[in-house]
């Protein structure tokens, strides 16, 4: 099984929170998987940071102008996955 096959939406979800959680100097458990990114504060500038984060954790090449701030962290999670998805059904 390769690295693509074995990320899940609950890992995703899991690296961002504990990703965003230390930028914004909170405890992952405090932000909720379901409430939007912007309701945390996050900004076109750590959205760029969490999406180079994620590229290089597992390959995930979301657009770069891409924003994560009115996702949920769940929706960013299952954005990641099914673009690693498409990626794999391509390669």
């Amino acid at each position: 099984m390769n690295v693509i096959e074995e990320i899940t939406p609950e890992l995703v979800v899991e690296r961002l929170r504990r990703v965003l959680a230390e930028m914004l100097e909170m405890a992952p458990a405090d932000l909720d998987a379901d409430v939007p990114l912007s309701a945390f504060g996050i900004d076109s500038m750590t959205s760029s940071v969490l999406l180079g984060d994620l590229q290089k954790w597992c390959g995930a090449e979301l657009r770069t102008e891409a924003s994560l701030g009115g996702l949920s962290l769940a929706e960013a999670a299952d954005l990641v996955v099914a673009e690693l998805q498409h990626a794999r059904k391509e390669g």
